[in-house]
C-alpha cells in the first residue's frame, strides 16, 4: 500500500459537527462511485442509495434513533438501501460499499459518520419512516445512513500505534501469539 492511501485511512475517523456549507453534487457523486467500486459476492452490487438534504426528515430520522442533533444537521444524509433478493450477502457487500464512501470521503476532507444496522431493534422505525417518507418498497432493505457535511471539529489522525495492535493476531493457530 502506498504511504497515501495509509494516509486516508489513519485520517477516516467519525465526524458529528459540521458546518452549514452545502456538500457539492460533484462530492456526492465522488463518494457513490467510490462505494459503488466496493467488493460485491459475484458482482451482484445490491446496493442502492438514497441522498437527502431534507432538514425536517433528517430531524425525524435523528428523534427516531435518539441520537445527538449531528443527523439533523448534516448537510447530506446518504442512505445506502440494499436488495436483499440479488445477493444472499447483501450485508458485507453494503458494509464494503459504505466503508469505501467513507474513505473517500476523508480524502475529501469532508467528515462522515456510519449511523444504523438493519438488524437492530431501534433501527426499525427509522426503516418504517424512511419507506413512508421517501417511498423505499417492501423488498428493499434500509441498511444504514452516512451524515455528510464539512466537519467543524478537528480530530487528529489515527496513529499506527493507537490502532495496529498486533496481540489481536494470530500465527497460524489460535493462541499463537506475534512478538511485538
Amino acid at each position: 500500500m502506498t504511504a497515501n492511501l495509509f494516509d486516508v485511512l489513519r485520517a477516516r475517523r467519525t465526524i458529528r459537527r459540521y458546518t452549514p456549507e452545502p456538500v457539492s453534487d460533484e462530492d456526492i457523486d465522488a463518494l457513490l462511485e467510490a462505494a459503488m467500486y466496493a467488493p460485491s459476492r459475484m458482482d451482484r452490487r445490491p446496493w442502492r442509495f438514497i441522498v437527502l438534504r431534507d432538514q425536517a426528515l433528517q430531524q425525524e430520522m435523528a428523534d427516531a434513533l435518539g441520537v445527538r442533533n449531528y443527523l439533523a444537521e448534516a448537510p447530506a444524509l446518504i442512505v445506502v438501501c440494499a436488495d436483499p433478493a440479488a445477493s444472499p450477502t447483501w450485508m458485507m457487500d453494503i458494509s464494503a460499499a459504505t466503508e469505501n464512501l467513507l474513505l473517500a470521503a476523508a480524502d475529501r476532507s469532508l467528515g462522515a459518520a456510519w449511523v444504523g444496522w438493519p438488524e437492530s431493534a431501534w433501527w426499525q422505525p427509522v426503516e418504517a419512516l424512511l419507506r413512508r417518507r421517501i417511498g423505499v418498497p417492501d423488498d428493499i432493505r434500509v441498511a444504514t445512513v452516512v451524515a455528510v457535511g464539512h466537519p467543524a471539529e478537528e480530530r487528529a489522525p489515527y496513529t499506527r500505534e493507537e490502532r495496529f495492535d498486533v496481540t489481536l493476531i494470530h500465527d497460524g493457530r489460535w493462541g499463537n501469539k506475534r512478538l511485538p
